[in-house]
């Protein structure tokens, strides 16, 4: 099985005001436009090789006493070269834990609950962090991926991720089928590098750059 990232989830509890400077300050191209969901909010933003979902919901008490930052990752989502099916079996195979299959539903223009994708959570994989496979079931979303990737002036170029064991989440990484480049250092076939960290504290992503002919930012850094 070969992994790669699809989006990254960036929680922010000023979700408008964010989205805005995102689209106006970096001129990042909008994949899908903010939108109320119910138990959540979003919007999207495409890249050249990946996906950032900027997001809110009500948080449990446990998120509202350990993470205090107003704008912070909560998690991934990855892709597989192998169905959704096969995922979850390759994922037993690999002594994973992960839920069912679970499907996401929204209504279309005539009321009606569709089914637009598939996920399976894997649990007690980084505690803290949602991390799951997906699986569009119709294209829309991969198409438009397609068109306007080519016209974004960013790429994702890595992430830093702090783990309370590293060497055990990077030898993970590899199993699911991410490259090694050396002893903290993982990427997926689309060039985004994952930097694993010790940790003393809690797992985090303390850090997510991006980069332009003009140069790299982190993300978290300009938007705070």
């Amino acid at each position: 099985m070969i992994s790669k990232f699809d989006h990254f989830l960036l929680y922010s509890d000023k979700l408008e005001e964010t989205y805005r400077f995102l689209l106006n300050h970096l001129k990042l191209v909008p994949l899908t436009p903010l939108t109320n969901y119910g138990s959540f909010q979003s919007g999207m933003f495409v890249f050249q090789n990946g996906i950032l979902e900027l997001l809110w919901y009500q948080k449990n008490p446990e998120e509202v006493t350990t993470i205090a930052s107003t704008n912070h990752f909560v998690g991934f989502a990855l892709r597989s070269d192998l169905d959704i099916q096969d995922t979850k079996l390759a994922l037993k195979n690999f002594n994973f834990d992960s839920s069912e299959v679970i499907e996401q539903k929204v209504l279309n223009a005539k009321k009606e609950e569709v089914v637009i994708s598939e996920i399976l959570i894997l649990n007690h994989f980084i505690n803290h962090l949602q991390i799951f496979y997906i699986e569009y079931k119709n294209d829309y979303l991969p198409k438009k991926f397609d068109e306007l990737s080519k016209t974004s002036p960013w790429e994702i170029d890595s992430f830093v991720l702090q783990v309370l064991n590293q060497k055990s989440i990077s030898d993970q990484f590899v199993t699911l089928g991410f490259k090694k480049e050396n002893d903290d250092t993982i990427a997926d076939q689309n060039g985004i590098k994952i930097r694993i960290q010790e940790s003393s504290s809690q797992n985090m992503i303390p850090s997510f750059l991006i980069k332009s002919e003009e140069g790299t930012i982190n993300i978290l850094k300009v938007i705070d």
